[in-house]
């Protein structure tokens, strides 16, 4: 202990004047800091950076609330409105089409054109008239312009009043509220005269597309040939305002009675034959038509083999709904496999499930025939054909009914006249759609793969095709479809027709169980 205390003393001693000189500094730093805040200069520059770090953020979240203006921007009824956007981007929104974005200015500003609908007169007067691309051209800038100041003049208001709100809010002081809707207003007003001293209006030649319209640049035209043949902005833009209501007017001019927001949503296709393209077509559909399930009749492979059903079905995890399939003659037990180690895959076979609140039967082709050196007899092929209908039909029936059935062969359809209201098939690589009899309509889809791989080996161009089925929610009866082609290789263009079902000629499950018939309409 006394060995101990010399040195616990030498520490002591040391540590004293050390202490000393510390709580010194500490008595000068907090005086000094009690001088600074006293200080009216400080107090002065803390009030400014408050007020322009609160002006700021009224900036942002008055953006953030503007809602946009309707316009009339050629024969379209238009909504524009501004947001933050740290590309600073200009997007022209096509729903349920897409999205065809331009480059056009810098950030934080970003500038939308939400087409809400299209006048078809002025449309097919601009497309058909010879002077309508001059009457067009004569206004389309202009409308442009007034509308885009409309919404900036209506942005301006709305960050100076989130200013003054928080202001009052944080301050409680007239002369500060007052400054922090100043600062807002400047900060917004800056904000949107960079993004107009960078306007890019050669960007318009260059867009980018999103959704359907990435499978149909047309929709704009060659925008090099648009930069060559029209030296002024107004030129360009009338040029793909024009080509777009060509198109547009396919999907807002549709009949839409029977079409419900909320209607079941099913996606059929078939035949994808190892193309890959299909799956970003198909995940691309699923997302812009907010689809409920996929039915899938088969034939998704060429040769059913290992290394086929292992990769190529991979592409099924794209797909965010249900997906329903049934065995074609190209896919093999292994195909079959591999699908249904995916969650969002069901696989029927010779049963009744429901799916997305509809009730599907489906039954696999019979056949595996990928060697076409090697086929059983006819006579014998449409028994088997016939035996696995009658097997669904069977299903089915002691099922209670069902809504949709699902073979891959058309023939194999055939005994479920008067057993269901709709059956899907495929095989053929052509689209077709008939009266089975006894209420039941047929409809047959055309390859969704283009004819697969053997596409690119062949003269001719294929079409990705598919088609979108309504169903009403309460009945479960088929109300319309809207059948969408998508040209494969170059000739990349969509198609889209829409065909609704008279209420008189709906069926659904109990109409035939009543023994009611209907005749299908014939697509137009």
């Amino acid at each position: 202990m006394n060995d101990r205390s010399p040195a616990l003393r030498r520490l002591r001693d040391t540590a004293r004047p050390v202490a000393r000189r510390a709580r010194s500094l500490w008595r000068k730093a907090a005086a000094g800091w009690s001088r600074f805040r006293r200080s009216p200069a400080t107090r002065r520059a803390a009030v400014a950076v408050a007020i322009l770090a609160l002006g700021v953020g009224a900036a942002a979240a008055g953006l953030a609330l503007v809602g946009g203006t309707k316009a009339d921007i050629g024969p379209f009824d238009t909504t524009v409105s501004i947001h933050p956007d740290v590309s600073g981007e200009t997007k022209v929104k096509i729903p349920p089409l897409g999205d065809i974005i331009f480059d056009s200015h810098d950030g934080p500003i970003g500038l939308d054109l939400s087409l809400d609908s299209i006048d078809p007169v002025e449309a097919q007067y601009i497309m058909n008239s010879p002077d309508g691309f001059t009457t067009a051209s004569q206004s389309l800038a202009t409308d442009v312009t007034d509308a885009v100041i409309r919404v900036a003049v209506e942005a301006l208001a709305i960050v100076t009043l989130c200013g003054l709100l928080v202001g009052a809010l944080a301050f409680r002081n007239m002369r500060r509220a007052l400054l922090t809707g100043v600062t807002s207003l400047a900060v917004t007003t800056a904000l949107v005269g960079f993004a107009a001293g960078t306007l890019r209006t050669e960007s318009i030649s260059q867009p980018r597309y999103e959704g359907l319209l990435t499978y149909a640049p047309s929709v704009v035209g060659s925008a090099e040939n648009i930069a060559e043949n029209y030296e002024e902005y107004v030129g360009d833009l009338q040029q793909i305002v024009t080509n777009i209501s060509g198109f547009y007017t396919l999907a807002m001019d549709m009949p839409q009675v029977g079409i419900e927001d909320d209607s079941i949503r099913v996606l059929h296709v078939s035949d994808l034959h190892l193309n890959p393209n299909a799956w970003h077509l198909m995940e691309t559909v699923v997302g812009q038509f907010d689809i409920d399930a996929v039915a899938d009749t088969g034939d998704m492979n060429d040769w059913g083999s290992e290394q086929e059903a292992e990769i190529f079905s991979r592409g099924v995890e794209q797909i965010d709904a249900p997906y329903v399939f049934v065995k074609g003659n190209h896919d093999s037990a292994t195909t079959v496999a591999a699908l249904a180690a995916y969650d969002n895959v069901v696989i029927l076979d010779g049963e009744v499930q429901e799916i997305a609140g509809l009730r599907f039967g489906g039954v696999p082709d019979p056949q595996f025939t990928p060697d076409k050196g090697n086929l059983p007899g006819k006579e014998y092929v449409q028994q088997m054909l016939a035996e696995s209908g009658e097997r669904l039909a069977g299903a089915i029936t002691d099922a209670g009914g069902a809504d949709v059935a699902m073979v891959h062969e058309p023939p194999m359809a055939e005994p479920l006249a008067g057993v269901v209201p709709l059956v899907l098939a495929g095989h053929m690589h052509e689209r077709s759609v008939s009266d089975l009899g006894d209420g039941t309509m047929l409809m047959v889809e055309g390859s969704t793969g283009a004819g697969g791989l053997r596409h690119f080996t062949s003269s001719s161009s294929g079409k990705m095709e598919m088609d979108i089925l309504y169903f009403d929610p309460n009945t479960k009866a088929l109300t319309a479809y809207d059948s969408i082609s998508v040209g494969a290789g170059d000739n990349t263009d969509v198609t889209l027709d829409r065909t609704v079902i008279p209420l008189d000629d709906q069926v659904n499950e109990d109409e035939i169980q009543s023994g009611t018939e209907s005749t299908a309409p014939q697509q137009d």
